[in-house]
């Protein structure tokens, strides 16, 4: 298996298993506040590893275009998918971040440049079906949906496209480790007035959920961060995007595990589906 492969099915594990722990943390936390509280937890230990790391503060203009990767991949990708699924039912929602492969797939290819065969294609349409079945196999939610809270999660996809796009771009000069620390801090930077306008500061009580916001700051957010950035310094950006489709399946197998939740048929066909792609596209 190649390093970069390894280092996505890895950060797909950690980003597929943090939804029970967004889950109860939510209980006690409103959502803007426990998106910058779980980066102010992965910031001072990013910046730690930079220094283990014997890696230089950046100075000068050098830290502009990394402003840029925080407000994207950060700010507001978190902003615009916790926002949007509240104008907007679950299926409708899941379905749209679930598509983000697509979207990393298709401007990788008018931007970067990267090849996008038909087989390729004809893998990332299987797969991006297989999570479809997934995340909808218990049926459509009843509420009516909102266009506009489909549009604020469309948002979040964009936002991710271009965070990881430019990042791709940007480990020709940066380090992995230094893009997802700045980032990371500038991005909980922008965060915080806006959590503290909209919902006042919020701090959790229960042991359970401090729990679960250190294992969402230091394994979803410091690890995976930097885990995703390093794969993209040995792949192409669509190569990655496609690990993804995992992050259902992995979430619903967790919520099988640990919460009890039902798995059905439809769950495995749509794994299987989601597998195969996953490995036509990656060929």
């Amino acid at each position: 298996m190649r390093k970069g492969a390894a280092l996505l099915l890895f950060t797909v594990f950690l980003w597929g298993t943090s939804f029970i722990f967004i889950e109860i943390a939510l209980e006690e936390m409103p959502p803007i506040n426990l998106a910058f509280q779980r980066f102010a937890i992965a910031v001072p230990l990013l910046f730690l590893m930079m220094r283990f790391y014997g890696i230089p503060i950046i100075r000068g203009k050098e830290w502009k275009p990394l402003l840029f990767l925080g407000l994207t991949g950060v700010t507001m990708y978190h902003l615009f998918q916790n926002i949007g699924m509240q104008y907007t039912n679950a299926s409708e929602s899941s379905v749209i971040i679930a598509s983000n492969p697509v979207f990393i797939a298709l401007f990788s290819h008018l931007l970067l440049g990267e090849r996008l065969t038909r087989t390729k294609a004809a893998g990332i349409a299987i797969a991006f079906s297989g999570v479809v079945m997934v995340v909808l196999r218990d049926g459509v939610a009843t509420e009516t949906p909102s266009f506009l809270g489909d549009l604020i999660c469309l948002g979040s996809i964009f936002s991710w496209v271009a965070y990881s796009l430019y990042t791709k771009k940007r480990l020709l000069k940066n380090s992995a480790l230094e893009i997802t620390a700045y980032s990371s801090l500038f991005g909980m930077v922008f965060l915080v007035p806006l959590a503290l306008a909209a919902e006042g500061l919020a701090v959790p009580a229960l042991p359970i959920s401090w729990f679960s916001l250190v294992m969402l700051g230091v394994f979803s957010s410091a690890v995976a961060y930097l885990l995703w950035n390093r794969a993209l310094s040995e792949i192409p950006a669509s190569e990655a995007g496609s690990y993804l489709f995992l992050i259902p399946v992995i979430a619903s197998s967790f919520a099988f595990a640990l919460l009890g939740e039902r798995l059905d048929g439809l769950f495995f066909v749509g794994s299987a589906l989601v597998i195969f792609g996953l490995l036509l596209s990656n060929r």
